[in-house]
């Protein structure tokens, strides 16, 4: 393998992996956000400007979903949850928006 390969691989690989590790903060914090937890508010005070929310959260929408389904339409399946919280980007981005107003 030539340098420039392994350069090719480490940044594209780096790139997948950065996109997965901060997909999943994101996600896990939207999610909390959307359920009004006081640690998200203040997570989104302190890192995001309402522009900046925006553009993450149409990057790692493909990651919120499935968080979604991971945390809260599975377990509703199985029976361990009575309540599922619908969700809707419109309703995120309205939290947002009181939030950072």
């Amino acid at each position: 393998m030539s340098d420039l390969a392994f350069w090719e691989y480490f940044f594209v690989i780096g790139s997948i992996l950065t996109y997965i590790c901060w997909g999943f903060v994101f996600a896990i914090q939207a999610l909390l956000l959307l359920h009004g937890r006081p640690e998200a508010v203040e997570w989104l005070k302190s890192r995001y400007t309402l522009k900046s929310f925006r553009r993450e959260m149409t990057a790692f929408m493909p990651m919120i979903y499935l968080f979604y389904t991971l945390l809260e339409i599975i377990p509703g399946l199985i029976g361990l949850e009575d309540a599922v919280i619908k969700f809707s980007p419109e309703d995120l981005r309205q939290r947002a928006e009181e939030v950072l107003r």
